[in-house]
Formats: structure tokens, C-alpha cells, sequence
């Protein structure tokens, strides 16, 4: 693939995750926290400049859509470890009763898996690929 097609491709990708963060912090979300209300707001701006940067062709584009990717990278694996850990306790802990709670937990950590984890992960490829002029 020409690195033009690439660096569109991962513009879009980070413009489609970007929108998502935003509608499930702001939509989604039935509760207002402030630390996830930023942090997650803080991310999606680092996603959209980080596409604005890749579609100018900015060597900063680059350079700020790997450290937004390896942090959106680093917060998921956070966030999934938490949930399945949580899981387990809550398993551990109340047996039968707590399986539900359990369950629930692997469920949220499930959803969040591909977009803050395998969707990242992807994106961080593809720009490392993108470095090279292939």
C-alpha cells in the first residue's frame, strides 16, 4: 500500500476513534467524573490533531499519533487489567453471588478490548510501516 493511502487510512482511524472517545465520555456515560471526563477528552484531541497532522503530511503528526497511540495503548491495557483483576476478586470473593458482578466485568473489559488495545496497537504498525516509506 502507498504511503499517501496509509497515512489516509490511519487519519481516518484516528479520527473514528477520536469521535468514538467523545461519544461515549460525553453520550454514553450516565455520570460525570471529572479524572475520565479529561483524561478521555485529553486523548480524543490528541487523536484529532494527531489526524490533522497525518493528513498535512507534518513530521509531528507522526510523532504525536505514536505517543497518543502508545498512551491510549498503555491506559487500555490498564483499564482491561483492572476489570478482569476485579473480576476475579469479585469471583473469588463472594462465589456464586459474585459471578454476576464478575461477569459484568468481563464483559466491559470485552468491549473496551478492541478499541483501546487491538485498534492502538494496529495504528502504531501501520505508522511504524509509515516511517519507512514502504
Amino acid at each position: 500500500m502507498p504511503a499517501r493511502k496509509r497515512r489516509l487510512l490511519l487519519a481516518g482511524l484516528e479520527l473514528l476513534l477520536a469521535s468514538l472517545l467523545l461519544a461515549v465520555i460525553w453520550i454514553a456515560l450516565p455520570a460525570r467524573w471529572w479524572p475520565v471526563d479529561l483524561t478521555g477528552s485529553a486523548l480524543a484531541l490528541g487523536f484529532a490533531v494527531g489526524a490533522l497532522g497525518l493528513l498535512m503530511d507534518r513530521p509531528w503528526g507522526r510523532l504525536l499519533s505514536r505517543a497518543v497511540n502508545w498512551f491510549c495503548l498503555l491506559a487500555g491495557l490498564s483499564a482491561v487489567s483492572a476489570l478482569f483483576f476485579t473480576a476475579a476478586h469479585l469471583a473469588g470473593l463472594y462465589g456464586p453471588i459474585g459471578a454476576g458482578g464478575a461477569l459484568i466485568m468481563a464483559t466491559a473489559a470485552t468491549v473496551v478490548f478492541p478499541y483501546l488495545i487491538a485498534l492502538p496497537a494496529l495504528q502504531l504498525a501501520l505508522l511504524s510501516n509509515l516511517g519507512q516509506g514502504k
